[in-house]
């Protein structure tokens, strides 16, 4: 029996074309290094790398799960059965989630260059979880900062300057 190709295998293989085409691309930036120490080819290179194992974990997931299109059945589906995979397949928007998470990349656009990029860092992390209603807002809150900070002395190491808050680049 032969089984047809689902569409989030599609989009896996789709990805990984990206993937393998942006690191075809790549050959033509120069390999010079820039004037924080790393070449320009490093950031590409992590964004590629990601895009490909993000590629082949989506095919592999969906090789080895049963999801709506590979459900084996003896032919004998009650209403109430069919009813619940439709309604799974349809998948509606949440609205209420991208709003949330759209209106906290805008602020963090918006904020940067006048809170600095810990303190706009923050809220976007922050605004991201609130969008994914995590249930713990104190703890994520917290988490935010300190990945925002660490991400800022993190490319302050790099020799990456980004806007800070307050002068010296503490924060």
């Amino acid at each position: 029996m032969i089984k047809r190709v689902s569409g989030e295998q599609w989009l896996a293989f789709g990805i990984i074309l990206l993937g393998l085409f942006m690191a075809w691309q790549l050959q033509d930036i120069p390999n010079d290094a820039g004037y924080a120490g790393i070449g320009p080819r490093f950031f590409p290179s992590l964004v590629v790398t990601g895009l490909i194992v993000a590629g082949g974990a989506l095919l592999m997931q969906r090789r080895h799960s049963n999801g709506p299109d590979t459900i084996l059945s003896d032919g004998e589906n009650d209403a109430a059965e069919v009813e619940a995979e439709d309604e799974f397949a349809r998948g509606d928007a949440d609205w209420r989630m991208f709003a949330i998470a759209s209106g906290s990349l805008i602020a963090h656009m918006a904020l940067i260059s006048l809170v600095g990029f810990t303190l706009a860092g923050t809220l976007l992390c922050f605004g991201i979880c609130r969008a994914l209603e995590t249930r713990r807002p104190t703890l994520d809150l917290v988490l935010s900062f300190v990945l925002a900070l660490g991400l800022f002395h993190l490319f302050k190491t790099l020799g990456l300057n980004l806007p800070a808050l307050i002068p010296g680049g503490v924060l």
